[in-house]
This record gives C-alpha cells, structure tokens and sequence, in this order.
C-alpha cells in the first residue's frame, strides 16, 4: 500500500490578525508616536505588494492600492467618531501597502509580526485626547482579514 502525503496549509487563506501589544511614546512629557504590533497569520502566503504592482485591482486611487487599512477614530463622551480632515468630507486614515510577504519554497503558509509606526498627532490643528484604532489586511486575492482594534488611548498634546 502506498499513500500520498500533502502539505495543507497551517492557517486559513484569509488572513487573520491579532493585536499583541499598543506602546505609546513621549517626548519632552508629550505624546510623539504610538507603535502598534499586530500578530498575522495566513495559510497561502500572499500577502504584500511589490512597488511594481500598479496594475489594477492595485492601482493608485483603486479601493485595493493600500493593503494596509488603518482608521483613527477620536473618542468623545465614550463614542467613536472618525476623524474628519478639516475643509473635506475624507476621513483620517494611516493606510499603506506592506511588501511581499509571499516565501519561496513549496510551503506558503506564513505567520508573524508587522510593526505600524505613527505619528500621535493624526493631522495639523488636530489634538484629541483620545483616540483608538482598527486595522485590517486586504492579501493579492483580495481577501479582507478580520478588523482588529486598539483600546482607547488616552493623548497629551
């Protein structure tokens, strides 16, 4: 008797996220930065884009450009409000296109950390004291990962 043995993949082909730490960083006793480390799974290893990847669906101005969503939302009175740019009807957002994540080799399946640095002050002329955050990974088969979100954070300006 003999059997085949196939490599299935060690997590879902949807990508999957999970917060594992939120740091907030001062200078001169103000609030400069927050560091958001995100756990990430996904079981076909295509996350990212290279820089020559234009075409669409990832073109710029297209809904899949940035695979990297980022919403900052303001919290008043314990409600979460998005973030308008003044003189616009855009809200704010840090969204941005990570790099091919994809492994050489048979197996795909990839997991591991991604670090987003920002900058604590979201816009000129914008200082709430708190703010939170939801993230979430768009893969080059155009699948959504869950939304993962910060807990609110508390800012001095």
């Amino acid at each position: 008797m003999f059997s085949c043995k196939t490599d299935a993949p060690l997590f879902s082909d949807i990508p999957s996220l999970t917060i594992n730490k939120v740091e907030q960083f001062q200078r001169d006793g103000k609030d400069s930065s927050v560091v958001i480390t995100l756990n990430y799974t996904d079981g076909d290893g295509d996350i990212g884009l290279e820089e020559t990847d234009t075409f669409p669906p990832f073109n710029f101005g297209s809904a899949y450009f940035h695979n990297l969503l980022i919403r900052v939302y303001k919290i008043e009175n314990g409600v979460k409000i998005p973030i308008m740019i003044p003189a616009t009807t855009d809200t704010l957002n840090f969204n941005d296109r990570i790099k091919n994540l994809t492994p050489t080799g048979k197996i795909k399946s990839i997991s591991g950390q991604i670090k987003i640095n920002l900058n604590a002050k979201p816009y000129p002329g914008i200082l709430p004291d708190s703010m939170s955050y939801k993230v979430q990974i768009i893969d080059r088969k155009l699948n959504m990962s869950n939304e993962v979100e910060t807990n609110p954070l508390k800012f001095t300006f």
